[in-house]
């Protein structure tokens, strides 16, 4: 900061005034970065505008606490009182849509990522001004750079699009896997089952026959609701032998509902190898749970497949994008 000189007052408030001002637009940058890195985990759906604004929140608040008089504003109770007031303002939390408690889970995970990206930029932050001195410096929470140069900004934003372009997609898997999973309620005659789906977003399989999107699941988790006699084909390990089916088929009442739906994998070889198809039936209802409502996916058929799809037991089913959308 730039000290009084007695006998310059005008000089000094200009030179403080432009100290000011840079201190807010360093950290409207940085906030908003935090803000936006946040706002894409948690996968909300406020404006950008909203985040600028809670940005301009942080960034007031980081002038103040170098302001004459406002050193109590350091205090731990302000700085979290800060991060709910900029969270507050910046997410779409959907209090009324959703009830209090919905609302409020979701403002937690919100707080939960907000922190977090925090305290990893921060870190990285240190990182750089101890490793290779550039000159960043964080004083009461307020975000210093020292003879700031216009080429960092290029090499920050540069490496910031290299960063999201490559490692975003690993981080939406990683961090975001609960969206990735789906509750799938299949019911069919009187029978009701309920079975964790995976959006597999490089499934495509339809039926040739009909054009209907196929929902893979488990042998193991739709055994409960299927005939004694289609059990029986998967029990007998003899799913793949398609002649043994179509004679199986031929003699239950089930015929009209079931399919035989080819396929292929990199491991097998054409389509219409005894190892490319899959037994689907058409459920009397199929429905998905995205957020808190329920959609029914239409014309879907449930293939039965008689082997683990996840080794660690996460998700029992694969889904498609196209049918939760």
């Amino acid at each position: 900061m730039v000290k009084y000189l007695k006998g310059d007052r005008l000089g000094f408030w200009v030179k403080y005034q432009l100290f000011l001002d840079v201190i807010w637009l360093d950290n409207l940058i940085v906030n908003f970065i935090v803000l936006y890195i946040t706002w894409k985990l948690s996968g909300n759906t406020g404006s950008l505008l909203r985040l600028w604004c809670s940005a301009g929140i942080g960034a007031f608040y980081a002038v103040l606490l170098i302001m004459p008089g406002f050193s109590f504003l350091s205090w731990l109770p302000f700085k979290i009182l800060l991060s709910l007031i900029m969270l507050l303002a910046g997410f779409r939390l959907g209090w009324k849509e959703e009830g209090f408690s919905e609302a409020g889970l979701k403002f937690l995970k919100i707080l939960g990522y907000f922190y977090g990206t925090t305290f990893v930029l921060g870190g990285t932050s240190f990182g750089l001004y101890y490793f290779l001195g550039i000159g960043i410096q964080v004083t009461n929470g307020v975000f210093l750079i020292k003879d700031f140069p216009v080429k960092i900004i290029f090499i920050s934003i540069v490496l910031l699009i290299l960063l999201y372009r490559w490692l975003w997609p690993l981080l939406q898997l990683q961090i975001n896997h609960n969206k990735l999973v789906y509750p799938v309620e299949v019911r069919f005659g009187d029978d009701v089952l309920v079975v964790d789906a995976f959006l597999d977003t490089g499934n495509a399989l339809t039926d040739p026959a009909t054009g209907r999107p196929v929902i893979v699941v488990e042998f193991a988790s739709i055994k409960p609701i299927l005939p004694d006699d289609i059990q029986g084909i998967y029990i007998s390990g003899k799913e793949q032998q398609v002649d043994y089916i179509i004679k199986i088929m031929a003699e239950s009442e089930w015929i009209s509902r079931f399919h035989i739906v080819p396929y292929n994998t990199l491991s097998s070889g054409s389509v219409g190898s005894s190892e490319d198809f899959l037994l689907a039936f058409r459920p009397d209802q199929v429905r998905i749970k995205n957020g808190a409502a329920w959609k029914e996916a239409r014309q879907s058929l449930v293939g039965i497949r008689n082997r683990r799809l996840s080794s660690a037991g996460e998700y029992h089913a694969l889904i498609q994008p196209h049918i939760i959308q």
